[in-house]
């Protein structure tokens, strides 16, 4: 009999080395997904809003934080601001974007990017279409595209 346990206590003494050993390395999932790259979208922005001397506030997280919600490209608003009203330098009423021909505005600028983010997705005129269909119901001018298209591919030049 005392052999036996002599013999059950050399597995149980293995076993223990075994499990503290893994227990030591061990490698969760988290710690093996590789680390998505750094967001760099609100630099691409702050240096644009700058290249364009667009006045405070540039409300850089905002226009992210947005796109992401409606599935807009981020680009797409601050593209417009500049070429709707040289990003708010020559804007009326909080509507840096031109929305009704800059004839009605929002009580802030916050909300007016919450606004034309919302129609740009869901509107009735624009729900559905493709960028260049969305930017044509916005602007019926023919090289209105061109131009936002051109804004945006700056936002992400380095």
């Amino acid at each position: 009999m005392a052999r036996r346990n002599s013999k059950y206590s050399c597995c149980v003494c293995a076993l223990a080395i075994g499990l503290l050993g893994l227990s030591a390395g061990v490698i969760s999932a988290a710690d093996t997904l590789p680390t998505p790259p750094p967001d760099t979208r609100s630099k691409h922005l702050q240096a644009f809003f700058e290249a364009y001397n667009c006045p405070p506030p540039l409300l850089t997280s905002e226009y992210i934080a947005v796109a992401d919600a409606y599935g807009l490209d981020y680009r797409l608003l601050p593209a417009v601001s500049v070429r709707e009203s040289t990003c708010g330098q020559h804007a009326r009423y909080n509507n840096r974007w031109g929305w009704d021909s800059a004839r009605t505005g929002f009580a802030s600028l916050r909300h007016g990017i919450r606004f034309i983010a919302r129609q740009l997705a869901f509107g009735r005129y624009y729900q559905g279409k493709t960028l260049d269909e969305k930017l044509h119901a916005y602007n019926p001018n023919p090289k209105y595209p061109g131009e936002i298209r051109s804004l945006m591919r700056e936002i992400d030049a380095d």
